[in-house]
């Protein structure tokens, strides 16, 4: 409406102005002022738009539903037994626990795939872990803004998420967040 709808206002007597004054120079101007216009208001409400619809779907990013089961395994393990451990759970990540049980760093999986078949039983899951921080420990039921909120305020590509008793739930991967929330955005209302 304002692309065609401005122009043709300055062109009649509807804006105060008479059309036999405007010369070819008022109405380029015009029309550009008018697309202007149109392209503000069109980006402004297309963003609108995809912000009603990211809040709409922020809900269905749980990271209990996220997250992978995890093996607990000691620092010194070799990287091929954490493998046939997880392997023979049904796992996709590993997590490095201290004597007592308690998490203490978690085997990065780029750092995994990086590994060469033949040197597995010679590595330690040691060598491959990131050290755990506070801001990784993750509780399993936060879910939506707080999800997102809480990763962005610690970045990494793996946190561990935590039952409310402090047990290990499993391991939480930024790509699987990233996957799910495009899938979300991707389906339709």
């Amino acid at each position: 409406a304002v692309l065609v709808g401005l122009p043709l206002l300055t062109r009649t007597d509807a804006l105060g102005s008479s059309s036999r004054d405007m010369g070819g120079v008022e109405t380029v101007t015009d029309a550009l002022l008018a697309a202007i216009l149109a392209a503000i208001i069109w980006t402004g409400a297309g963003n609108s738009l995809r912000m009603a619809r990211l809040r709409e779907h922020l809900p269905e990013l749980q990271a209990r539903a996220l997250t992978r089961r995890a093996v607990p395994v000691e620092s010194s393990t070799p990287l091929s037994e954490a493998l046939r451990r997880a392997n023979e759970a049904g796992a996709r990540a590993l997590v490095v626990v201290d004597g007592h049980g308690d998490p203490t760093a978690l085997v990065r999986e780029s750092a995994i795939v990086g590994v060469p078949q033949h040197r597995r039983p010679w590595v330690a899951v040691s060598g491959l872990a990131q050290d755990l921080t506070e801001g990784m420990k993750v509780p399993a039921d936060l879910a939506g803004e707080a999800l997102l909120d809480r990763l962005r305020a610690s970045p990494a590509t793996e946190y561990l998420v935590l039952e409310e008793s402090g047990e290990i739930y499993g391991v939480l991967s930024t790509a699987d967040v990233e996957r799910a929330f495009v899938s979300a955005m991707a389906r339709p209302h």
